[in-house]
């Protein structure tokens, strides 16, 4: 705690300050000042907790210091001295929310009692307001999770019982109780080379950025992602297609959710019909919805309303495209496949099936045959980092249908190459991918989906085109690298083995020692052992 004493007479102040053992009240720093104009400049750097002051004073009496004072820090515990009992400074005194009041000539057990009091007190509001800022900031931490909550039961379920009550609370949850409403949903696609993979960090840093926005705030728009990882917004208000309808505003809208979502995620926005009660929110839930899936064959680039959607059915796999596929690939004729994917996604622009899940799916199985082939024909591997489950990853980040046809296509492409075209398109490539190796194999959570990302090329396509170029696969490569850095690292008998298999990218010992062996034909020790002799 800090103590500043302000006292136009020298005596009082080398009294107050010297003659009092400070330390044992909790006063950690004393500084003393002759006059108001003085003791406003030190406060200023000082900060004091408690201000021990004359009340006159030339220059400036010691209720105009305070009342200057007490607009930078309205909580200093103030402490007044003084010689006179006059009733207009008391009641100063008291206007001002002096802790207390001590007559001149001055008592030092009283002044000591008084400052220990005052030490308490500031120490006590000081518990207050931490546990206060605490509460805040835990309050702040959960506000865009409590708004998601609501747009998740106003979606599906608005009129539940729990829904009333809290909506009575404007502050915490925006929206006015009655309508008319509109809904709007935005799908969100990004690398995870640029942004996480793991799309809750993504997300909730939009909810928050989002709950802190002005115009946010403004709009009253309530903000949070749906179970299909939609951002949905429910906005009081009526918006439209036409400008006259507030089509403005959505648009503005659009291009502040692209600016705080950043330059790294496509952001495609769907708009749902006007509504008149809380009621019908979810109806123009579903419509945003189908505005956003709308997006999917389409550029993104302006939000899509209601009365843009036009008749959509459900693609169906064609099992018979699928054997087709395969068979060309077999033969070699690259370009016969590529034409049933151009055909495929002819028909299916003219579906415009608005699951996109199920339409990315036709695509995966598209790909899994043309993989599979690539695997029987020796041009590419399947590895665990590039199973299905990793292809689908891939596919379900692309944010349209023309981007998902081009990402089929590009592997059909690697197909149809000549090892001489893959060692002149590639080679600069595939040095990059050996440098990144080389430079990283060693830490943890290596993996060949780090490679692609690194490169940017599809995992799938970035083992086909490893394997035409060093005649093995990514995998194998990287344990030969391994393998090859252990037995130098083996040489040298300073070197515990364990040390060894941590500085290859290998945290178990015993996995190492069969990892090793399978490779190099002996265990870790066996091989030091010759290695010394």
């Amino acid at each position: 705690m800090k103590l500043l004493i302000v006292d136009d007479e020298r005596r009082t102040r080398e009294l107050l300050q010297n003659y009092i053992p400070w330390d044992a009240v909790g006063i950690g720093e004393v500084e003393t000042a002759r006059n108001g104009l003085q003791a406003l400049e030190i406060a200023e750097a000082l900060q004091p907790d408690i201000i021990l002051c004359d009340i006159r004073m030339p220059k400036m009496s010691g209720i105009e210091f305070a009342q200057a004072y007490r607009k930078t820090d309205p909580d200093c515990q103030l402490i007044f001295l003084s010689g006179f009992s006059d009733k207009e400074y008391l009641k100063s005194a008291i206007q001002l929310k002096a802790f207390t009041y001590i007559d001149k000539p001055v008592n030092l057990n009283e002044v000591r009692d008084a400052v220990e009091q005052a030490v308490w007190l500031r120490r006590e509001e000081q518990k207050r307001k931490e546990e206060e800022q605490k509460l805040q900031e835990g309050f702040d931490r959960s506000l865009p999770y409590l708004r998601q909550e609501m747009v998740r039961r106003l979606i599906s379920d608005p009129d539940s019982p729990n829904v009333v009550p809290a909506l009575k609370s404007r502050e915490t949850f925006l929206l006015p109780m009655d309508g008319p409403f509109t809904v709007v949903a935005s799908s969100l696609y990004w690398n995870p080379s640029d942004l996480s993979e793991d799309a809750g960090i993504t997300q909730q840093r939009i909810l928050e950025t989002i709950s802190g926005h002005t115009r946010f705030q403004e709009l009253r728009a309530l903000a949070g992602f749906d179970s299909n990882n939609l951002l949905v917004l429910v906005m009081p208000g009526t918006y439209g297609s036409a400008y006259t309808d507030g089509r403005a505003v959505i648009e503005e809208l659009l291009a502040e959710l692209r600016a705080l979502a950043g330059p790294s995620i496509d952001l495609r926005m769907g708009v749902g019909n006007p509504i008149s009660s809380r009621s019908n929110i979810p109806e123009s839930y579903r419509l945003a919805y189908q505005a956003c899936a709308y997006q999917y064959y389409g550029s993104g680039a302006k939000p899509i309303f209601p009365d843009a959607l036009r008749s959509h059915a459900p693609v169906v796999m064609n099992w018979e495209e699928v054997r087709l596929l395969r068979d060309h690939l077999r033969v070699g004729q690259v370009d016969e496949a590529k034409r049933i994917v151009h055909e495929w996604t002819a028909y299916a622009r003219k579906q415009m099936d608005l699951d996109i899940m199920r339409l990315k799916d036709t695509y995966f199985q598209l790909l899994a045959a043309a993989m599979e082939t690539a695997v029987q024909l020796g041009l590419a591997e399947i590895s665990e980092d590039t199973e299905r489950r990793y292809m689908w990853k891939e596919i379900d980040r692309i944010p349209s249908l023309d981007a998902l046809e081009q990402y089929v296509l590009s592997f059909l492409d690697s197909m149809a190459k000549s090892d001489e075209e893959m060692a002149s398109a590639g080679s600069g490539k595939i040095r990059e991918i050996t440098r990144y190796i080389h430079a990283h194999f060693h830490e943890r959570g290596f993996t060949i989906r780090a490679i692609a990302d690194h490169v940017q090329l599809s995992e799938t396509y970035l083992c086909a085109c490893f394997k035409k170029h060093h005649k093995q696969t990514i995998k194998e490569y990287i344990m030969d690298t391994r393998v090859d850095k252990a037995k130098e690292l083996l040489s040298d008998p300073k070197v515990k083995i364990i040390e060894v298999a941590m500085r290859v990218g290998i945290s178990d010992s015993n996995y190492f020692t069969i990892f090793f062996k399978r490779k190099a034909g002996c265990t870790p020790s066996e091989y030091r052992e010759r290695a010394i002799r």
